[in-house]
C-alpha cells in the first residue's frame, strides 16, 4: 500500500475519533468507564477533549505527511507509524482484558493503522532493495 493512501486513511479515521470526543465526551466517556460517578466522571470528560486535541494533531500532522516525496523519509515515517500505532494497539487490548476500560472500537482502529502502516512500510522496503539491486 502507498504511504499516501495509508496516511490519508489514518487521517480520516483519527478525524473520526476526534470529533466523536469532541462532540460527544460524555458519551465516549460512559462507554469507556461505565462505573465512573461525580467527579471522576467530569474529570474523565475534561481528559477526553484534551484526548481528542491530541488525535486531532495527529491528524493534522498524518495529512501533511501524505505528500513526502523521498523513499528514505516515507521508510522511516511508515517504520514509525507501526511501531506506535502497535503500541496503543497492545496497550488497549491489555486494559480491555483486564476489564480497565471498554475500549473495542479504539483497539479496531489503532489495530488497523498498525497493519496498514506495517504493510506500507514492507512495501516501501521492498521497493527499496529492488532500486539497490
Amino acid at each position: 500500500m502507498q504511504p499516501k493512501t495509508t496516511l490519508t486513511i489514518v487521517s480520516a479515521i483519527g478525524l473520526i475519533f476526534s470529533l466523536v470526543m469532541f462532540l460527544a465526551p460524555e458519551f465516549v466517556t460512559r462507554e469507556q468507564f461505565p462505573n465512573a460517578e461525580g467527579q471522576g466522571f467530569v474529570d474523565l470528560v475534561t481528559l477526553r477533549y484534551a484526548i481528542a486535541s491530541l488525535i486531532l494533531a495527529l491528524v493534522i500532522i498524518s495529512f501533511h505527511l501524505r505528500n513526502m516525496a523521498e523513499l528514505a523519509l516515507q521508510i522511516l515515517v511508515m517504520r514509525g507509524y507501526a511501531l506506535a500505532f502497535s503500541v496503543i494497539c497492545i496497550t488497549n487490548i491489555v486494559l480491555q482484558i483486564s476489564g480497565k476500560i471498554s475500549a473495542i472500537p479504539p483497539t479496531i482502529a489503532t489495530g488497523i493503522i498498525a497493519l496498514l502502516s506495517f504493510a506500507s512500510w514492507r512495501g516501501l522496503l521492498n521497493r527499496d532493495n529492488d532500486r539497490l539491486t
